[in-house]
């Protein structure tokens, strides 16, 4: 038997701060596209269930046609039942009228569903109920169970609205704790018997969702269960650090860039922190090396991280307005290196008459 755990999908996300209107757009029907897929691979390799732990859309109150799209792939893929958790962003789907055959809502209190020798549950959590989570589910322990929740896992601690509390799980027979709310996958043990997990979201979203993203498959054989994590996202967002020291220019600045990403897919999404030790007047301009990365790549940010090369014996004697500047900043104890960094790059370029960008 296999099963499908996903969360987080935030179908509708609006994704506008950092990307056009029209690119906004494109991934918010791709966000539907690769739950689609997630659908397609279901069929495909006959698994019985998906299992959604939460957050299905980005806000409490989907607008009509957002749930009737979520809903118009369920009922597309008849072969598959969709098992449903509410998070923190999103309610219930338990109310809509005329839900699919397939599709099964979890509410307040714990339901299961069963498939074979497997026991499937879920509760959604909310102020009211947190409580009593950990008292009320009673798994029958000479089955395999698995628990869907969403929350941030706790390892000690009273319960709280918003988070799970792995101590208060254990010796439970949970074989498999399918877990929604962050955005990465992760993975830990629970007890002698099993393992909590993340699947994160199918797709990221903004800059701070880099890395592969998917869905763990699991398999549950001759009693045992085990699980892998499938990388599935259309785009990948892309951490790349890329060390431009001793670069001064702006044009071989940007060409060491676009040297150092060349083999990176066009279709994704990057994030590049530029490095190293650079001279004082290096030309970094992070805005016009993002307008060029656009012409290659999904879209881009760029994150000036750079050191200054800067010898304070050199302007030790110095009797100009940079000499004083330079020492002045150089010894003032309130700042930390980093501070110092940026006021001298930003301070320097003023000096110059040129436009200072803060990182």
């Amino acid at each position: 038997m296999k099963l499908i755990h996903c969360a987080d999908l935030h179908l509708a996300s609006p994704m506008e701060s950092r990307l056009s209107p029209e690119k906004a757009k494109q991934r918010r029907t791709e966000l539907y596209r690769t739950f689609d897929r997630i659908a397609d691979y279901g069929v495909e390799n006959g698994v019985s269930a998906i299992l959604i732990a939460g957050d299905i859309f980005d806000e409490s109150r989907p607008r009509n046609a957002e749930k009737k799209s979520f809903l118009k792939i369920a009922e597309a893929h008849p072969e598959v039942d969709f098992l449903c958790l509410s998070g923190n962003h999103d309610e219930s789907l338990e109310d809509e009228e005329n839900l699919p055959e397939n599709v099964f809502c979890y509410g307040e209190d714990w339901k299961k569903n069963s498939y074979d020798e497997v026991d499937i549950w879920g509760c959604t959590q909310t102020d009211a109920n947190f409580n009593l989570l950990y008292t009320t589910l009673r798994p029958d322990r000479t089955r395999i169970n698995i628990v869907l929740l969403h929350g941030e896992v706790r390892q000690s601690g009273t319960p709280a609205y918003g988070t799970v509390l792995l101590p208060a799980l254990r010796d439970k027979g949970i074989d498999y704790l399918a877990l929604g709310h962050y955005h990465s996958f992760e993975e830990g043990g629970l007890d002698e018997r099993g393992k909590w997990c993340y699947s994160g979201t199918p797709e990221g979203r903004g800059f701070d969702e880099c890395g592969p993203k998917g869905f763990v498959l699991l398999n549950i054989e001759n009693g045992e269960l085990s699980s892998r994590f499938v990388p599935f996202a259309q785009r990948e967002i892309e951490e790349c650090k890329v060390d431009i020291s001793g670069l001064e220019g702006e044009l071989e600045i940007e060409e060491r860039v676009l040297s150092a990403l060349s083999c990176r897919p066009s279709k994704n999404i990057l994030r590049v922190l530029l490095i190293g030790r650079v001279p004082l007047n290096a030309q970094i301009r992070p805005k016009e090396l993002e307008g060029c990365l656009n012409e290659r790549f999904f879209s881009s940010s760029v994150k000036n991280c750079t050191k200054i090369q800067i010898d304070p014996s050199l302007y030790r004697d110095e009797l100009s307005l940079k000499g004083e500047f330079i020492r002045t900043v150089l010894a003032a104890r309130e700042l930390s290196e980093e501070d110092k960094e940026q006021v001298l790059r930003c301070g320097l370029l003023a000096l110059e008459g040129e436009e200072a960008e803060f990182t």
